[in-house]
């Protein structure tokens, strides 16, 4: 018989048992955190990793031409299955794989006559072949795809267009551009050393009837030394020349009827230097220059005493040898370049890097030419050695310096921290500058804490050391459950109606601050001074009613001053003051609207934090303070408080974190501008923000969906430092204050 009062045999083992099962539960369970949170950085490594690896080379294939004259030109289709190459006769297609010759071009206008120069545009296929006789024969080289029973196939064609007689003597080098309006502009060095500009196009006559206008310009006029190099931009009105005494001279085709106008010009390499290979960069703003003791540089126009002249930016790893080919990228900003010696070498212009230099193989080059997507090139050399390479460089505009230094860009008048990954077209330079949204991140962070640190805290101070236990117990849950206020109702509130609110009252809510403070420590010092007698009889909810009545009091007089301090001080606008005398800009969703907006969001966690810190704090020591004669703001601030700075501290890195992490409310409330000024009056970018509004729309495995990555794994290491740094910080100021 078992005794009333005492146990059943076995509840002891089950309690053992289950506190058994619990603990390896909580054990596993945060473990599995642990590994979640190590997953979470693994992945997101992995996605920013490939930004910083090496690009791929490899050679392909590599074929022996037979020798029929000189080689002069050569290029490839989009999927470089089919190769052409421009000879002394003509032009061969063929496949670089097996050498198969697919087509031979050999026209009717070059019977008797020999090509001796060429240049082709990858851009629109257009193919120019210089005679020796004075002629240029002006076609294109087009492939025609198709996918005749399920298998691509890929037929090679030359179109001839036209021919335009420059000169009787032989066309050494020369360079064409077409404006897809009928007009064709080439420049041409001939053996003599005449500089030639001719121009065909079409005009409508007299009679309706559309006629071939030719016009042949002689450019010899301000020509110093020998021309070595030309280049002329995509619409065929501005000629570059390169010169043997290392100046690059410029002239202004103009219209199709026109003369051709000298602009200037300036000293590109050291003097006594020759330039001997110049090409633009996609987008034709930016130019490279090869000379010949092997250096590359970059130019485009910078504005100088309100004139546009070119001026060097980047400056990138020089060759052994002469610059002889400078072949640029259809896709982006690389460009391939080759000497003397017959060594290649991959650059990329905003990032100045220099991937790789290689020996072709090909000895001397005759040719160079890139694959249209960027992924292969071709080295031709003057012995008919045909080289293809495989090409794999997804991220060439990615390194430390463009993604946390200075950069100078195109089109801007020196070098900046930029974020402006989408533009209308595949011209631009990435500009993918974390530093605008680390800056902008910092920004809110701050005034967010700014408004909501001091509040908080001292509304802890207020709730666990001044108020009545029934006053508590009615302000703490309040405040827990502003924490659970969606942020995105938070940021729409502050969007569409704090902040024109605040632009239509920008002078009251700037009095809001001295003036919050001033009435309620005015009201303070006058409350403390009355006879004991009011303090006695007061109660809580008297103490609490005249705190939100004096701050309603001091708002309601900020904002009514608010119109006659902006007429006094601010001669009637405070806007067209700021604006004027400041130069600050103001926008309507700015940092003060986030300030505002996120610190609500904040506050809730630093106050229910720091509230349980302070209470937590041993009853008989506040006891023993006020036994020894101190008042209860004495002991608050002097015991109470100095024991409770470890939570405290954890409260105000919990509110970092939170602020830092903010997307929706920053989203909303701010103008999402990356841009880098401390002005309160203005907004920013943060990183958390960016990455909501550009990952949906990122190409993927592209390199702002990588950038977006790599700013979500910053973001990620920072916090982790940050507050594994306020854990010890925290550990130590524990230690230090448990000794009290």
């Amino acid at each position: 018989m078992r005794m009333a009062g005492f146990p059943r045999r076995g509840v002891t083992t089950r309690a053992r048992w289950l506190d058994f099962v619990g603990a390896r539960i909580i054990a596993i369970g945060g473990i599995g955190v642990i590994a979640a949170v190590l997953g979470i950085f693994i992945f997101i490594f992995r996605e920013s990793y490939p930004l910083f690896q090496n690009p791929e080379v490899q050679e392909k294939y590599r074929l022996q031409l037979p020798a029929e004259g000189d080689f002069l030109a050569a290029g490839l289709d989009p999927y470089q299955e089919v190769v052409f190459v421009v000879g002394g006769h003509g032009i061969d297609f063929l496949r670089p794989q097996s050498g198969e010759l697919l087509l031979r071009e050999r026209p009717a206008e070059l019977l008797g006559r020999r090509v001796v120069s060429s240049f082709f545009s990858p851009g629109d296929g257009s193919l120019a072949l210089g005679l020796d006789d004075g002629d240029v024969l002006l076609g294109a080289v087009d492939f025609i795809i198709d996918y005749p029973a399920g298998q691509r196939r890929i037929t090679p064609l030359f179109h001839l267009e036209g021919s335009i007689n420059l000169h009787s003597d032989a066309i050494e080098s020369l360079a064409i551009s077409r404006d897809g309006d009928g007009r064709s502009t080439v420049a041409a060095l001939t053996s003599s050393g005449h500089l030639l500009a001719g121009i065909r196009g079409r005009r409508m006559g007299l009679t309706g009837r559309t006629e071939v206008f030719e016009k042949i310009h002689h450019l010899g006029d301000g020509l110093r030394g020998q021309p070595t190099a030309l280049l002329m931009d995509g619409e065929g009105r501005q000629l570059l020349v390169g010169s043997d005494s290392g100046r690059i001279y410029e002239w202004q085709l103009g219209a199709l009827l026109g003369e051709p106008s000298f602009v200037r010009s300036f000293a590109a390499v050291d003097e006594g230097s020759a330039i001997t290979a110049l090409a633009f960069v996609l987008g034709d703003l930016s130019m490279v220059v090869g000379d010949e003791s092997g250096g590359i540089s970059t130019w485009f126009r910078t504005e100088d005493n309100g004139e546009h002249i070119f001026r060097r930016i980047h400056l990138l790893r020089s060759h052994h040898a002469a610059v002889t080919r400078i072949v640029p990228s259809m896709r982006d900003k690389q460009f391939l370049s080759g000497d003397s010696r017959g060594t290649l070498a991959l650059h990329h212009m905003t990032s100045e890097q220099t991937f790789f230099q290689i020996a072709s193989g090909a000895g001397q080059l005759a040719a160079l030419s890139f694959a249209p997507k960027a992924n292969g090139f071709l080295a031709l050399g003057t012995g008919g050695s045909l080289v293809h390479y495989g090409l794999d460089n997804p991220h060439p505009e990615i390194t430390l310096k463009t993604l946390f230094g200075k950069v100078w860009y195109e089109g801007y008048g020196k070098a900046a921290y930029v974020w402006q990954s989408t533009v209308g077209t595949g011209e631009f330079e990435p500009k993918l500058s974390l530093v605008p949204l680390i800056f902008g991140t910092a920004k809110g962070t701050f005034y967010a804490m700014l408004f909501a640190l001091p509040l908080s805290v001292l509304a802890a101070i207020y709730t666990a050391e001044f108020a009545r236990p029934r006053l508590r117990s009615f302000v703490k849950p309040t405040v827990e459950i502003m924490a659970s206020l969606p942020t995105v109702i938070l940021g729409f509130l502050a969007g569409l109606w704090l902040a024109p609110l605040l632009q239509r009252e920008l002078a009251g809510t700037l009095l809001l601050f001295p003036f919050v403070p001033l009435v309620i420590l005015v009201a303070a010092c006058t409350w403390h001074f009355l006879p004991g007698i009011f303090g006695l009889r007061s109660s809580s909810r008297f103490e609490i009613t005249a705190v939100v009545t004096l701050t309603l009091c001091a708002s309601w007089l900020a904002y009514s001053l608010g119109p006659a301090a902006e007429n006094w001080v601010f001669g009637g606008s405070l806007l067209e003051w700021i604006n004027q005398k400041t130069n600050l800009d103001y926008d309507q969703r700015n940092s003060l609207v986030v300030g505002f907006a996120m610190g609500v969001a904040v506050i809730p966690l630093v106050f229910t934090v720091s509230e349980d810190a302070l209470s937590g704090v041993p009853q008989h020591l506040r006891a023993g303070s006020l036994a020894l004669g101190a008042t209860r703001w004495q002991t608050a601030l002097r015991v109470v408080l100095p024991m409770a700075v470890p939570g405290i501290f954890s409260a105000a890195m919990i509110g970092f974190g939170r602020a830092v992490g903010e997307t929706m409310i920053v989203l909303m409330a701010t103008g999402n501008t990356p841009i880098m000024e401390w002005n309160i009056f203005n907004g920013m970018r943060t990183i958390a923000a960016n990455i909501a509004v550009e990952l949906p729309e990122a190409p993927q495995h592209g390199s702002l969906y990588r950038v977006l990555f790599l700013s979500g794994l910053l973001l990620f290491v920072v916090t982790f430092a940050v507050n594994s740094l306020a854990e010890i910080v925290r550990q130590h100021l524990r230690e230090k204050y448990a000794r009290l």
